[in-house]
């Protein structure tokens, strides 16, 4: 575990070193995991989608090409193109603009699961849970308003104990990935 998190700082400076068209932003936390699920309904009235999960109960990702992205050597590589990278040592997520995906994977199957949650400047937070046991990128499909921002930060969750909240990511549109 120690030589994990003495890897962590240098492959996530590595990451945003290399990352290419892909917009960055590191932060450091303690440890990694998976749990829980649930998914509650729009309950502002507005044209997006629902509110989904809650900090304790989040939405779980949906399972995408886990062999083609599989989280062997924990690679952080942004899973798609027009994503935009956060990785910390729990994990990482990538917010991509271009159909409104988050995309989330635990770093470590110790139990603990990966969280994300992202907020939007017009009032909505989500929350998007890892693949159980770090089994790869998954993804949450949200329904953002075109011409709004988001921002993301990550955390652990286990049997309702939360851990490890990295910082918020800077606020990014919803229509071109811009910092807003």
């Amino acid at each position: 575990m120690r030589l994990l998190r003495a890897l962590a700082v240098p492959a996530t400076v590595v990451l945003l070193l290399t990352c290419g068209p892909n917009q960055a932003t590191a932060a450091t936390s303690q440890a990694t995991g998976a749990t829980a699920v649930a998914q509650a309904a729009d309950t502002d009235g507005d044209t997006d989608d629902g509110d989904t999960g809650t900090l304790t109960n989040p939405t779980t990702a949906t399972a995408v090409a886990p062999a083609a992205m599989s989280t062997a050597g924990y690679s952080y590589t942004a899973p798609v193109d027009h994503c935009i990278l956060f990785a910390a040592e729990i994990g990482a997520t990538c917010h991509q603009w271009v159909g409104d995906d988050q995309w989330v994977i635990d770093g470590d199957a110790n139990g603990w699961a990966a969280v994300v949650h992202v907020q939007t400047n017009y009032g909505k937070d989500r929350y998007c849970q890892a693949l159980p046991a770090a089994q790869g990128w998954g993804k949450c499909n949200y329904d953002h308003i075109e011409g709004k921002c988001v921002r993301w930060q990550m955390y652990e969750l286990k049997d309702g104990d939360t851990r490890n909240f990295t910082p918020w990511s800077a606020w990014y549109g919803t229509q071109y990935g811009y910092p807003c």
